[in-house]
């Protein structure tokens, strides 16, 4: 299999399993752990032995692992899903926040005990805006009115 059909069965397979249409970077970040435990195990695995399926067994749960790790970043997530709905993480027991959200954080504060005490998000685009036009706002008035006063 070439490196751009295990692409399309990556994106295939997270589209179909888990709903997610995942970035072109991160299809790509994931094809060489797949094509190397495939090129690992060609003609290196008998299934009709218990030590064939014993090592299929221990490959699976290694590119578990691996896929695991991968996931733990938000930023290997699309905001939405492939049917148009917002990715919900669970932060607490029974709590859900969009993945955007996550996305956003700048800073956050643990205490000794690892529980976090408090957080700064990046500004919104719309925020950003604002200020943006407040600066020039004042900028025009100190400029054009601040001499006369």
């Amino acid at each position: 299999m070439s490196q751009s059909q295990t692409s399309e069965v990556i994106a295939q397979m997270f589209i179909n399993l888990a709903k997610l249409r995942l970035e072109p970077e991160v299809v790509e970040r994931m094809v060489p752990v797949v094509d190397g435990l495939v090129q690992r195990l060609r003609g290196n695995i008998d299934l009709s032995t218990e030590e064939g399926w014993n090592r299929l067994r221990i490959a699976l749960c290694g590119m578990l692992a691996h896929g695991w790790a991968l996931g733990m970043s938000p930023f290997n997530s699309p905001d939405m899903n492939v049917d148009g709905d917002t990715l919900e993480v669970r932060v607490s027991k029974d709590i859900l926040t969009p993945i955007e959200v996550l996305k956003s954080i700048r800073y956050a504060k643990k205490d000794e005990n690892g529980r976090i005490q408090k957080v700064l998000f990046e500004p919104s685009t719309e925020t950003r805006a604002k200020e943006q036009i407040d600066q020039i706002l004042k900028d025009i008035e100190s400029k054009h009115w601040g001499e006369s006063r």
